[in-house]
């Protein structure tokens, strides 16, 4: 028997307007696409019987670039009113006085919980990791946004590490955390979505001791084995189409059905759905999970987190 979902990760655009080093959207996008509200409220009538505690709406694509997502936010919380909002945003947009976006943009905060400023590296490191963007731009959207009411709305820096970015962690730290008065600065360390394993890696010895004084800020289990996974057994994640798939870690997979076409839990229940949670809750994990990112973080999470 399938247990509830907890946790949803529901992509509302696959729109973006960034080519970034470490995402893998040009492998597995299909046509660009906002979801339509009708089709967000079918989906959410759809999950409204699971007693959803966490959410993202994100994915592949910019969720602010949605032009109805101060909407979007509005309506899962008036299905999940209890339930813990994430977003995050690439900030690489205008958000100035008199904009239409911005009045979406503060609308929005009225609903999302918790909100992620994706920043990595500084200057010239950033620059290349997210091209195009601009770090010029991002400054402008952040002494726009310090201006803002916030509406109760929690606000932190989610910065992804790589060996060619870990020396600017003090001064985006410092800059633009305190500087614009963000609550944490989150460092999940890079993991590899490429189908071909190509991103880089490689941290010398100084890294690794450099990111250990930083262990508290490091996202991410140092202790986790593939019977750990929680998204097989009460998580959700969904493409702008409702196409499902086990879980954010694996976007390139083949999906186990779509949610607008076939009963949700005659999804979950299907046969190929099965075998890749038995093997999960078994601890022998398929080839669906085999390369799995996150567990080839564990040994480095164990050097970095652990006294």
């Amino acid at each position: 028997m399938n247990k509830p979902i907890t946790y949803a990760y529901l992509e509302t655009t696959n729109y973006c307007n960034l080519e970034c080093s470490f995402c893998n959207r040009d492998e597995v996008i299909g046509a660009l696409n906002h979801m339509p509200i009708p089709k967000f409220r079918e989906m959410m009538e759809k999950i409204k019987h699971h007693p959803i505690k966490e959410a993202k709406l994100m994915g592949m694509g910019e969720p602010m670039l949605h032009p109805q997502f101060d909407e979007i936010v509005q309506i899962f919380k008036e299905y999940f009113p209890n339930a813990f909002l994430i977003v995050a945003t690439n900030c690489q947009y205008t958000i100035q006085n008199g904009t239409k976006l911005r009045e979406r943009f503060q609308h929005a905060l009225n609903y999302i919980d918790l909100l992620y400023f994706s920043i990595d590296g500084y200057g010239e490191s950033y620059e290349r990791d997210r091209s195009p963007a601009k770090w010029s731009r991002l400054l402008t959207f952040l002494k726009d946004f310090k201006e803002m009411d916030r509406r109760g709305c929690r606000v932190t820096c989610n910065y992804v590490v790589n060996p060619q970015n870990v020396s600017d962690i003090q001064r985006v730290s410092d800059e633009i955390v305190d500087g614009y008065g963000l609550e944490e600065l989150r460092l999940n360390i890079a993991q590899d979505w490429s189908s071909d394993k190509s991103l880089p890696g490689g941290y010398t010895k100084k890294q690794l001791s450099y990111l250990k004084s930083w262990g508290d800020n490091v996202k991410g289990k140092n202790e986790w084995d593939f019977e750990d996974c929680f998204w097989v057994n009460e998580a959700i994640y969904t493409t702008v189409e409702g196409n499902i798939k086990m879980c954010c870690m694996n976007t390139g997979a083949k999906p186990f059905g779509n949610i607008f076409e076939t009963d949700l839990e005659d999804i979950r229940n299907s046969v190929d759905y099965q075998n890749v949670k038995l093997g999960c809750n078994t601890n022998n994990p398929t080839s669906h999970c085999k390369n799995c990112s996150y567990k080839e973080l564990v040994p480095m999470l164990q050097e970095i987190q652990m006294v």
